[in-house]
């Protein structure tokens, strides 16, 4: 399979998971991994591709949503707990600690670091680890698909349920 195929494949699986998630079947999540990569064991490849998807999109949103920024801006993150407390990067799991490092590194225009954090994000390929990194990055890219939505913005073309482009 040549990269374009690839591409597609894991556009179309993350565009899968969002209109599953949306639809607020939680189960549904699973299967879609499960049908992706061919078996229970949803770590591997196929879902790293979907997750780097996710994150990407998730990267083209939130820089749409700040808007023109000068050249030279460097993007950071403020993480809270359920409570709005601050939490510290460093106090995160490091496969979510991982996640969102290569979101950060694709909002800074680093898509090499962030290819490299998406893989130390899934290199630990267990189910409870892999579901939490496609969690997060699935509710970021929805949140984000939402603000779109509601503030009139065009999303990647390739996210929208009736998407054939890739």
């Amino acid at each position: 399979m040549d990269d374009f195929e690839l591409l597609h494949q894991a556009r179309a699986g993350a565009r899968e998971l969002v209109t599953v998630a949306r639809q607020g079947d939680t189960t549904g999540v699973f299967d879609v991994l499960r049908k992706l990569t061919g078996s229970d064991d949803i770590a591997g490849a196929d879902t790293r591709l979907v997750v780097g998807q996710l994150v990407s999109a998730s990267a083209q949103m939130m820089l749409l949503r700040v808007g023109a920024q000068p050249q030279d801006v460097t993007y950071a993150v403020d993480l809270r707990d359920d409570d709005e407390f601050a939490v510290p990067i460093d106090e995160l799991e490091p496969p979510l600690r991982a996640t969102v490092r290569a979101l950060l590194a694709q909002l800074n225009g680093r898509p090499d670091e962030a290819d490299f954090q998406l893989d130390l994000a899934l290199c630990e390929q267990t189910v409870p680890t892999t579901l939490d990194v496609v969690v997060h990055s699935l509710l970021w890219t929805i949140g984000l698909l939402e603000w779109c939505e509601a503030e009139a913005q065009s999303p990647p073309e390739w996210l929208s349920a009736n998407s054939s482009l890739n």
